[in-house]
């Protein structure tokens, strides 16, 4: 425990005194020590232990685990082949249908790791170092430098969201096409025929608006949503047909870009969700039975291990919003896809597996790419 001496000076208060430091060993500091605040009434000096110094033996310390060769932080598919980007590392993998490994490094530094949108012919990786695009074999180019904050793919097209008003189309081999849009925090982005309709909460406003882009880069602003009475979290996008989700209350998106309120609703707030094929999917808390939406979305009573917090990832028929199954994540806001077989992918300390019609409450299947990576690598080349 160090100790310093403090005195009152005049037109100062309680200073400290230089030369007076001592130190005491103890075997484990106190929770709270030091003392009650210094008044002017008193006069001093007076010795305060206000510090703890540490000796940390540095001979006695493990080995940090090895990294593993790739910490998974998006997830996507096209046809039969699934791409997963590292969470830290400007990495991309290609995993084949045959069980081959393809590895990509963007030409960019480390820090956070980009998001992926997979394609028939190769898959775009965009964040806040510009945007790549991968085609199958080759090395990933550069094709502008500007930060996307959110995206989606159309086909082969790439609709990529910035932090102001001038959005940008990509397709492979062209020029990008800028699109005019709304400054603001774009919380997400669906597909719908050859359009994107993305919701956008312009800056300095409470209020929202679609915009719909199309593939050729023609955009139109939506009017404005106002806010509702209940308090909502932020919107997103799902559902086939389409619709707009503010907490609990569901809406169908208009030609107009407005919203019809038919009376439909989720049974308690969910953080987030999305398009998934011909499902939708949400985030949200588990229930616990006693709240007044009981165990929504689950069909009733469950058991389940409290020791660990998780979220629940609850899959929805696309048109009607029905419940389908709902299992245990360690994610708030997972990035989610879905393969050709019909299998959900998402992230979540790692890439977890799982399909529709699982049972309530079964653990996801992870999917293992750092052992696939690695046996890969073990290979030799020829």
């Amino acid at each position: 425990m160090i100790s310093e001496r403090f005195e009152q000076q005049p037109d100062v208060g309680w200073a400290q005194v230089p030369g007076h430091r001592s130190s005491r060993d103890v075997d484990a500091a106190p929770r709270f020590f030091g003392a009650p605040p210094l008044t002017d009434d008193e006069l001093g000096p007076i010795d305060l232990e206000h510090s703890v110094a540490v000796d940390i033996d540095l001979d006695d310390v493990p080995a940090l685990p090895v990294r593993p060769s790739v910490l998974p932080g998006d997830v996507s598919v096209a046809g039969r082949k699934r791409w997963i980007a590292d969470s830290e590392l400007p990495l991309v993998v290609a995993l084949g249908a045959d069980s081959s490994v393809t590895e990509y490094r963007l030409p960019t530094r480390i820090g956070q790791g980009p998001r992926i949108w997979a394609t028939e012919t190769g898959c775009w990786a965009a964040g806040t170092n510009g945007t790549y695009w991968i085609s199958h074999g080759n090395d990933p180019v550069q094709v502008d430098d500007r930060p996307v904050y959110n995206a989606a793919s159309n086909g082969n097209t790439l609709l990529a969201c910035t932090d102001d008003a001038t959005w940008r189309l990509y397709s492979p081999n062209s020029t990008p096409i800028d699109v005019d849009a709304l400054r603001g925090w774009v919380n997400s982005v669906a597909v719908e025929d050859n359009c994107f309709i993305a919701v956008v909460r312009p800056a300095d406003q409470s209020v929202i608006r679609l915009v719909r882009v199309s593939v050729t880069g023609e955009s139109t602003i939506g009017p404005e949503i106002p806010p509702e009475s209940r308090r909502h979290g932020r919107p997103y996008l799902a559902g086939e047909p389409l619709r707009l989700i503010r907490g609990i209350d569901i809406a169908r998106v208009g030609r107009d870009l407005g919203v019809r309120d038919d009376g439909d609703k989720l049974g308690r707030d969910q953080f987030h969700g999305g398009q998934l094929g011909r499902y939708a999917w949400t985030i949200g808390h588990p229930p616990d039975g006693t709240s007044s939406s009981g165990w929504w979305p689950l069909p009733g009573p469950v058991s389940y291990d409290r020791g660990e917090q998780f979220w629940l990832f609850t899959i929805y028929d696309a048109e009607t919003f029905a419940p389908l199954t709902s299992v245990p994540v360690f994610a708030t806001r997972p990035n989610v896809t879905i393969d050709d077989d019909g299998r959900v992918l998402l992230i979540g300390r790692g890439v977890q597996m799982v399909y529709p019609h699982a049972p309530i409450m079964q653990v996801p299947t992870e999917l293992d790419v750092a052992r696939l990576i690695d046996a890969s690598r073990r290979v030799p080349k020829s």
